[in-house]
C-alpha cells in the first residue's frame, strides 16, 4: 500500500509543481513585455520593466520562502486538529493559491499593484502548505523507505513541469489566461486527492519536555551539536544548491555565447537537465536504500564535480546534452537521498520544523547563488565557462562538509 499512498500524496506535489512551472515561464514575459527590445513580449500586455528589474521580482518567491517556510514547517509540528497536522495547511493554502493564480494574468493592462497583489496572494499561499506537504511524506512513510518515498515525489513532480510546458505552451497561444487557469485547476486537484485520500498517521511523541517543537530552538539545538552532523549536512545542501542555481540560470547564457545557438535551442538543450533527473530519481531512491544515502549522495557530489570539469571543456550542442544528462543523473542522486537524511536527523516529533530547516538551506542559496555566481563570472570578464569552475569549487566545499555528516540514514 505504501506506493499507492505514494503514488496518491505525488499529486499533490505534481500539481505544485504544474503551476510552479507556468509561473516561472510566463511571469517574466508579462513583467518585460512592452519593452522596444523584448522579442518574446510581441503582442503580450505586461509592464516594460528592464531585467534587472524583472528578476529582482522573480526572486520574492525565495525570499518570502526563506522566512515563512520554516516558520510554517515548525508550526505544522505544533497544531493538533482532528483532521491531522499537515492537511489543515494543504486545504487553507491551496484555494487560496489557485484563486491568486487565476487572477494574475486578468491583472495585465491594468495598474502594477493589482497584477503584484496577484502575485503575493499566490506566493503567501503556496508558501502555507509547501513544508507541510513535503513533511506528511514523512509521516506516512517509514525512515528506510523515505529515499525511495522521495525519488517517487520528484518523479511525480517532474510530471508535473512536463505538464506546464506541454500543455501550458500551446494554451497560452489560445489565451494567456488559459495556462494560469490549467494551473490553478491541477493544483487544486492534485491536493484535493491528497486531502480526500491521505490520512495522517498519529504523531510521534516528542522527547521529553519538548512537547512544543519551535523553529528558533531547534536551530540552537543544530548549533549546539556536538555530533554537528545536521549543522554540516544542512550547510552542505546550501554549497550544493549554489552550484545547480549556476546551471540554471547561467546555463542558456553560455549556450548562447560559446556554442553559438539562439536562446529558444538554449533552453530547450537545458530541458536534457531536468528530464534526466526525472528518469533517475526512483533509482536513485533506490540506490540510498540499498547502499546508504550518505554514500549514494557522496557518489552524486564527485559525479557532479567531475561533470562540471568537463562541462568547461564543451564546445557542441551534442557534447553539452552528454554534460547536461550526466550532470542529471548526478543531481538526481543528491537530491532524492538529501532531505530524508535532514528528516532522520531530527528528533521525534519535528519533521517538520527540520524540513522547514532543509528549505532554509536551499533558498538561501536560490537568493545568494544567481548573484554569486553573476559576480564571478563578471569579474571574468562575461566567461560563461567560469559557471563549471564555480561550479566545481562550491561542489568540493560540500563534499568536504558531507564527509563529516555520521547521522542522517534510515532508522530501523
Amino acid at each position: 500500500m505504501l506506493p499507492l499512498r505514494l503514488a496518491i500524496l505525488g499529486f499533490g506535489f505534481m500539481g505544485i509543481m504544474v503551476l510552479w512551472g507556468i509561473y516561472n515561464a510566463y511571469i517574466p514575459i508579462f513583467l518585460q513585455a512592452g519593452r522596444p527590445d523584448f522579442a518574446e513580449g510581441a503582442g503580450v500586455q505586461g509592464f516594460g520593466f528592464e531585467t534587472a528589474t524583472a528578476s529582482a521580482i522573480m526572486t520574492l518567491d525565495n525570499v518570502a520562502a526563506l522566512f515563512i517556510l520554516p516558520w510554517i514547517g515548525a508550526l505544522s509540528d505544533r497544531i493538533r486538529t482532528r483532521w491531522g497536522r499537515r492537511k489543515p495547511f494543504i486545504a487553507a493554502g491551496a484555494p487560496l493559491a489557485a484563486a491568486g493564480f487565476a487572477l494574475v494574468p486578468l491583472m495585465l493592462g491594468g495598474p502594477l499593484i493589482a497584477f503584484m497583489g496577484a502575485i503575493f496572494l499566490t506566493l503567501m499561499a503556496m508558501d502555507l502548505f509547501r513544508t507541510p506537504t513535503i513533511a506528511l511524506m514523512a509521516d506516512i512513510t517509514p525512515s528506510p523507505q523515505r529515499s525511495m518515498a522521495n525519488g517517487i515525489i520528484n518523479l511525480m513532480g517532474g510530471v508535473g513541469l512536463i505538464l506546464a510546458y506541454m500543455v501550458g505552451g500551446p494554451l497560452f497561444s489560445v489565451s494567456a489566461a488559459a495556462p494560469f487557469l490549467f494551473g490553478a485547476v491541477m493544483m487544486l486537484f492534485g491536493c484535493g486527492v491528497v486531502l480526500a485520500v491521505i490520512r495522517e498517521p498519529a504523531p510521534e511523541a516528542a522527547a521529553p519536555g519538548d512537547e512544543e517543537p519551535r523553529l528558533i530552538a531547534s536551530l540552537r539545538d543544530v548549533l549546539r551539536d556536538r555530533d554537528r552532523s545536521a549543522l554540516r549536512l544542512l550547510a552542505a545542501i546550501l554549497f550544493w544548491y549554489l552550484s545547480v542555481s549556476a546551471i540554471e540560470v547561467f546555463f542558456t547564457s553560455f549556450a548562447v555565447n560559446e556554442l553559438g545557438v539562439d536562446s529558444g535551442q538554449a533552453t530547450a538543450l537545458l530541458g536534457w537537465f531536468p528530464v534526466s533527473i526525472l528518469l533517475c530519481s526512483v533509482p536513485g531512491g533506490l540506490l540510498g536504500v540499498r547502499f546508504g544515502r550518505r554514500r549514494i549522495v557522496l557518489l552524486g557530489l564527485i559525479g557532479f564535480t567531475l561533470v562540471m570539469l568537463a562541462g568547461d571543456r564543451a564546445t557542441t550542442v551534442a557534447e553539452a546534452k552528454v554534460i547536461l544528462a550526466l550532470a542529471g543523473v548526478c543531481w538526481s542522486l543528491i537530491l532524492v537521498n538529501s532531505l530524508p537524511m535532514v528528516m532522520d536527523c531530527a528528533p521525534p516529533g519535528r519533521v517538520g520544523t527540520y524540513t522547514g530547516l532543509y528549505y532554509l538551506s536551499t533558498q538561501s542559496s536560490s537568493i545568494i547563488g544567481p548573484i554569486l555566481a553573476g559576480w564571478i563570472i563578471g569579474l571574468c570578464g562575461n566567461d560563461y565557462r567560469v559557471m563549471f569552475h564555480y561550479g566545481a569549487t562550491v561542489l568540493v566545499i560540500a563534499i568536504a562538509l558531507m564527509s563529516g555528516v555520521r547521522r542522517g540514514e534510515a532508522r530501523t
